[in-house]
């Protein structure tokens, strides 16, 4: 068959650290972090010696990255991979349903603490207005 350019479908993609960086919205040195902890692994290198990442790095990273934006530390999301790696998919995924819960909770909690101090702030500009209004009254 003629090769128009186009990638073979059957070959499964693959990037190096910046062209993964670039389709994860994520740095380089991130990436090379989370190789550091052992939250992504390169699959091969390539000729050059640089780290050559396939779907499965993607799909991890984008985990990671939706993990950490819900707040969840890089501490207890290599320990899902941790799981996950072992092959204890149920115990992964019933870790994280703990952790989610932990979070909502933690959520809910700030999200009470965050009215509090809307209700405390507005008091105080209340005041703050009453009394500005008070003194425009007195200087007339």
């Amino acid at each position: 068959m003629l090769d128009y350019g186009m990638p073979d479908p059957t070959e499964a993609r693959s990037w190096d650290i910046a062209e993964l960086a670039k389709e994860a919205n994520v740095s380089s040195r991130t990436i090379r972090y989370y190789g550091e902890l052992g939250l992504l692994c390169a699959h091969k290198r390539g000729p050059n010696g640089r780290r050559i990442f396939g779907p499965t790095a993607l799909e991890r990273l984008r985990f990671i990255v939706r993990l950490k934006k819900i707040g969840l530390t890089l501490e207890q999301i290599g320990e899902l991979n941790h799981t996950f790696d072992r092959g204890q998919t149920p115990g992964m995924l019933g870790r994280l349903e703990q952790m989610l819960g932990a979070r909502l909770g933690e959520t809910a909690a700030r999200l009470l603490e965050l009215s509090q101090l809307q209700q405390d702030l507005q008091s105080y500009r209340d005041r703050i207005q009453q009394k500005q209004a008070q003194l425009r009254a007195e200087s007339k």
